[in-house]
């Protein structure tokens, strides 16, 4: 008999799904409203995760630089020992949690460390640049409900690669298409942009927010402005004044865009009908990625797609919108206490010249080593204080770590969680009992802060749960009982253009950065992209044999130049990794493209010779903005 629970992975689509624990057995729920019965290849193998043969299922414990097993009690112990010494300064104490699985026990850790008054991480690594982007323009962040999308006449899909990170958006859109509504794709290529759109303009990687400026231009050359849509902004003047001083051709050249292409967006946004704008997750990406993602939110206002059913711009929502916190229930600690943050984009360094000196640290959710730039350089840092990792597989982190306490994985575990895409709450029940001795990592941090001289004890799981499910007016029965509950928000968001800024009007940008100068002995852009089987670094161990892969388009200058006869080596001002060169059409000439996640210990990591670099706003990593060239050795 199936079992309804929920995909917990880092993924907007949050899908709600069947699974049979006998037949080892994924589907979608054909219940859910977003789900639909269908749902991606990283959740529909996930059985391969929980039954691989390389996962750690017992506590691990470093004893003259090998591993051994150990028992819960004995790991636990030392951890606690470690955690007690380093708590006299707590500001030793750092705390780096990801979001290798989500939901409202998921914060557990999180949780116990800020009552223990710990350093944290700033910054981010994935959206953030974006949202803070949208949070400057709209005055909060909030999207038109996914499936208005269906009320569009037109679809401008700005950088997203829906079959990679969202199968139920690409859904969305082909029953879009069938209706009869068009599609344009607007990308560097590197996607699958020509099976799912009627016209794809390819842009160099970055300059986004050149071609959507070149169209604010084309807008007022032509005069075709709504004046009451005007009065729904706070700085017009501001914004035109700007454009106004540069020249459509200026623009087009920035972006390598010809002049019909950006004509041709122009008539997208100005031809009668409503427009709908995705905007990609990967278009903050870049050293002015914030910038990218607040002109094309210009175009989607000043052509009057806003607060309109079939209109909107889409990048996500708050995961947490539906969900509250119960970090006031914990007794202990140092609730509130000021902490020092470490800035995650540069976390090597950071760590180096951190005083007073990291002495404990615990990582979970994260395969930090792997996923942030200068991988050598954080390794490097974590040899000194004591570290304990809460994760399965023996990955760049965990090697690294003197303590590696398994968890039960999903569907080996109960949660709630919401959506970054949709506005259903789901449940994510325990299918299958947890593999070996892991145990759900709300019960390791529970016992951990109990084992403490000075406890902090958490409250039970089921209170933890019903807090966090008061905000939306959902009973922990409710949720078990049906597996789901969409939280009812408006269908259109800031319906007739009422913005959530104090003033209610919306804000344009004042500023259009050029791009930085051009490393002429490293000519093209690096994209590590994401993938379509695995999410992040969560990929088989068996995937990663041999060298990995870039790929280029035929007219990128360094495939003449490349001998198939000799390695071919990827090269950045940071170091060079050997690679595998092969061929894609549609992509610009100075892309090269590697998929993310690969692990450093395979040679599959570019972490290892991507730069810390931080994006305009939001403290983002600008990975794509790494310059790179391809050279044989």
């Amino acid at each position: 008999m199936p079992i309804t629970t929920a995909c917990t992975m880092d993924c907007g689509d949050a899908c709600s799904l069947l699974v049979d624990p006998e037949a080892r057995t994924i589907r979608g729920n054909p219940k859910h409203p977003f789900t639909k019965g269908f749902c991606c290849k990283k959740g529909g193998r996930y059985f391969d995760r929980l039954d691989a043969e390389e996962r750690i299922t017992t506590p691990l414990i470093k004893r003259d630089g090998q591993f051994v097993e150990a028992s819960w009690d004995e790991a636990l112990g030392l951890a606690a020992e470690r955690l007690d010494a380093a708590r006299k300064n707590p500001a030793s104490i750092l705390h780096i949690h990801g979001h290798g699985y989500r939901g409202v026990l998921a914060k557990a850790s999180s949780i116990l460390f800020a009552a223990l008054g710990s350093s944290t991480t700033r910054g981010t690594l994935c959206d953030n640049t974006g949202i803070t982007a949208s949070i400057m323009d709209f005055g909060a962040l909030d999207h038109n409900d996914p499936e208005d999308i269906l009320c569009a006449n037109r679809i401008v899909n700005w950088g997203r690669d829906v079959p990679r990170c969202s199968v139920h958006q690409q859904a969305l859109m082909a029953r879009a298409r069938k209706q009869g509504t068009e599609v344009l794709t607007i990308s560097p290529g590197g996607d699958s942009a020509a099976e799912f759109s009627d016209m794809t303009i390819r842009v160099r990687p970055g300059s986004d927010r050149f071609l959507a400026a070149a169209v604010l231009k084309l807008f007022l050359e032509a005069g075709d402005l709504n004046p009451w849509v005007l009065t729904r902004t706070a700085n017009w003047p501001a914004l035109r004044g700007l454009i106004d001083g540069l020249t459509f051709r200026d623009l087009c050249r920035a972006c390598d865009v010809t002049d019909d292409d950006a004509e041709l967006v122009y008539d997208w946004y100005a031809d009668p009908g409503n427009v709908a704008t995705l905007l990609g997750w990967g278009l903050q990406r870049y050293d002015f990625g914030g910038e990218n993602v607040r002109f094309i939110n210009a175009v989607a206002m000043l052509s009057g797609n806003v607060g309109i059913s079939g209109g909107g711009a889409y990048y996500n929502i708050s995961s947490g919108r539906n969900l509250g916190t119960w970090a006031h229930l914990v007794k202990g600690g140092q609730p509130g206490a000021t902490r020092r943050e470490l800035l995650i984009n540069d976390l090597g360094a950071e760590i180096r010249r951190a005083d007073p000196a990291v002495e404990f640290v615990l990582i979970d959710g994260h395969n930090v080593v792997n996923q942030v730039p200068d991988c050598l350089a954080v390794a490097d840092a974590l040899r000194r204080p004591f570290v304990m990792v809460v994760d399965g597989f023996m990955h760049d982190t965990a090697m690294l770590a003197d303590v590696i306490l398994p968890p039960a994985l999903m569907f080996e575990r109960e949660d709630a969680l919401g959506s970054f895409a949709h506005n259903c709450v789901n449940h994510c029940a325990a299918a299958v009992p947890p593999r070996g001795l892991c145990r759900p990592d709300f019960e390791i941090m529970t016992e951990l802060g109990a084992r403490l001289a000075e406890p902090i004890i958490l409250p039970d799981a089921d209170t933890c749960l019903g807090e966090g499910l008061k905000k939306s007016g959902i009973t922990l029965d409710e949720l078990r009982e049906h597996g789901f509950v969409r939280v009812d928000h408006p269908r259109v968001a800031f319906a007739g253009m009422a913005f959530a800024h104090p003033d209610g009007l919306y804000r344009f940008p004042e500023t259009l950065s050029p791009e930085m100068e051009r490393d002429p002995d490293h000519p093209l852009q690096l994209l590590t992209l994401v993938r379509g089987e695995s999410l992040h670094s969560q990929i088989p161990e068996a995937d990663q044999a041999g060298f990995p892969t870039v790929w280029i388009a035929k007219d990128n200058p360094a495939f003449a130049a490349l001998n198939p006869a000799l390695d071919a080596y990827l090269v950045t001002p940071a170091g060079a990794m050997r690679v595998n060169v092969e061929t894609a059409p549609g992509l610009h000439p100075v892309a090269v493209i590697m998929r993310r996640g690969g692990w450093m210990k395979y040679g599959h990591s570019a972490n290892v010779i991507i730069e810390p670099r931080m994006t305009d706003m939001g403290e983002g990593c600008a990975y794509y903005s790494q310059p790179c060239r391809l050279e044989n050795r």
